[in-house]
């Protein structure tokens, strides 16, 4: 009997941590706790409610990066980079603009801050991620490390 069960590469605290301290500021979330559990939620989502669509894991994963404000500074950001490299280690990335026809022209900075104010669900996030995100064409040596370093499930 075989599985339909989609395995996905999921980032550790430890690599979130290594995103911001490369693309934002050197620091170390104030509440690592609350990173912790931020980077667990699109795991325990998919094990839970068997979440397929790695554009919804990927808002999750943003989404509470957001709201459980583990940094000091650049949660917003700390959770675009993050929901970016989610993505592209499952095979994805994230756009400027969206590709299709007639999609929303809502730049990705304003659909975070639409999360952050309530103004948009973590569902409506996912759906605007599909909207804006390509298949990876070239998986560079980066991607591929923390690829390689992911939990995989």
């Amino acid at each position: 009997m075989t599985s339909n069960v989609v395995k996905f590469r999921f980032l550790t605290a430890a690599q979130v941590i290594r995103l911001h301290n490369t693309l934002i500021t050197s620091a170390q979330p104030t509440q690592p706790s609350m990173l912790e559990s931020a980077v667990q939620s699109p795991i325990s989502i998919k094990h839970y409610t068997n979440q397929q669509n790695v554009f919804q894991l990927a808002a999750s994963l943003s989404e509470k990066i957001i709201k459980n404000h583990a940094f000091q500074d650049g949660n917003k950001r700390t959770a675009l980079v993050a929901a970016d490299m989610f993505l592209k280690i499952n095979g994805y990335r994230l756009q400027k603009v969206p590709l299709q026809p007639g999609a929303a022209k809502q730049p990705l900075e304003d659909a975070l801050v639409a999360v952050c104010t309530d103004k948009w669900t973590a569902e409506q996030l996912g759906q605007y991620y599909q909207q804006v995100a390509t298949a990876i064409e070239e998986w560079t040596p980066d991607i591929m490390a923390y690829k390689n370093e992911a939990t995989e499930y």
